[in-house]
């Protein structure tokens, strides 16, 4: 393709002409020109597209990848990248074909995948629209739906209107649980299939005694300097609209010693702030206490190293739930966020998680920890959410994608 081409296709087009950006023209200029140049090409009935949010090998779909992967299937699988992503490619299975979001390689591959994998509504975002052939099947990020999303809570109109869009284009939704069915149903996934096969992501929780988890946690280790004494607790709090550091830090020195009275043992903690809070990973720098994984790919393997799990909103916490690992929620915001950010769906009461409104409240509930009541309250909520994970959701995928490239 031209220089020319590619620019009209990127949607650089017109500001390469005029001095002021005519960002909405270019775009619609783009979209008309990817589709008159791609979408009439022929659909390459083995060839899946994947992306996540994050742009990093992570997340459902790289779970996917990998049975996919591990399975030998002849299925061409195309990950798409953000720029900051693009050049990790140490991240990617080498039988993986990288390209970068919003791309002109991106609408040509896009125009010719037989199926779509997403976790979020990334592909409506990129404006690519699927073609009647194609199956786009949505695995979402987040497990048992701590936050509403829907247009109730959501101040961002347009995010809203490209849920819709992608909604409307979506064929199936993975689920973990009857709770998390009837949410999709009532938000942007009405017309979907629901395939209530459990999310791929967890099935490595499921399988700590295996030789590669155990070699995937060696290798952690090794890559932040942790030796087998020393034991992790993994912090990783939320996104905010409103940014204030001071909602993040924990009093880390008390937050050891906590630890050390409670579960004894020598501990670090190891940070992980949320991929749109990158610029916060210099916030801890030189504290002896802390590890930053912010630039870590994906935080299931970090679940997997850690002892004990710390956030405040996110939805990671209910994926480690499967750990059966004590886990804590440290909210000092909770009554602003609920009213600015978000709405939660069910009271975060419910759940197994100690609740700790400031940081001696937070060190208080660790050195108190029950774990008779927590096992007896981790019971209680998974009847509740009629969840039906198990460890195979990735092999349940795969089989779907045979019956439908046949």
């Amino acid at each position: 393709m031209s220089k020319v081409g590619r620019t009209i296709s990127e949607g650089q087009f017109l500001k390469t002409i005029f001095k002021k950006p005519l960002a909405y023209a270019d775009r619609a200029l783009a979209n008309i020109y990817n589709y008159f140049k791609f979408w009439h090409k022929p659909i390459n009935n083995h060839k899946i597209m994947m992306l996540t949010s994050r742009g990093s090998y992570n997340c459902h779909p790289r779970a996917i990848a990998d049975e996919i992967i591990r399975q030998k299937l002849p299925y061409e699988i195309v990950w798409v990248v953000r720029t900051e992503n693009i050049e990790s490619k140490e991240n990617f299975p080498k039988n993986v074909k990288i390209i970068l979001r919003g791309s002109k390689e991106f609408y040509e591959e896009a125009a010719t995948s037989k199926v779509w994998i997403d976790n979020s509504v990334t592909f409506s975002y990129l404006f690519a629209k699927k073609r009647k052939e194609q199956v786009l099947i949505q695995t979402w990020h987040g497990t048992f739906g701590l936050k509403k999303f829907d247009e109730t809570v959501n101040n961002n109109k347009y995010w809203i209107k490209k849920a819709y869009q992608e909604g409307a284009q979506t064929d199936y939704c993975l689920t973990n649980c009857l709770f998390e069915e009837e949410l999709f149903r009532s938000t942007f996934w009405k017309n979907a299939e629901m395939l209530p096969y459990g999310h791929p992501r967890n099935d490595i929780l499921f399988k700590s005694d295996t030789i590669e988890v155990k070699q995937l946690v060696h290798d952690i280790r090794k890559r932040y300097r942790l030796n087998n004494e020393e034991r992790v607790l993994l912090y990783a709090p939320t996104f905010r609209e409103e940014q204030n550091s001071d909602l993040y830090e924990l009093p880390y020195e008390d937050v050891i010693k906590a630890l050390e009275e409670r579960f004894g043992g020598k501990w670090v903690i190891m940070v992980r702030y949320h991929f749109m809070d990158r610029k916060l990973k210099s916030l801890d720098a030189g504290n002896p206490y802390v590890i930053n994984a912010t630039e870590y790919p994906d935080i299931q393997d970090l679940m997997l190293l850690a002892d004990i799990g710390v956030t405040d909103y996110s939805s990671w916490i209910y994926d480690y739930f499967f750990t059966k690992k004590p886990g804590f929620l440290y909210v000092p915001d909770i009554e602003e966020y609920t009213k600015k950010d978000r709405e939660f769906l069910f009271p975060i009461e419910i759940t197994p998680f100690p609740i700790a409104k400031n940081q001696r409240e937070l060190c208080d509930q660790i050195a108190c920890f029950d774990e008779k009541k927590y096992d007896i309250d981790y019971q209680r909520f998974y009847q509740e959410m009629n969840c039906y994970e198990d460890g195979h959701a990735a092999e349940r995928v795969v089989d779907k994608l045979k019956e439908i490239m046949g």
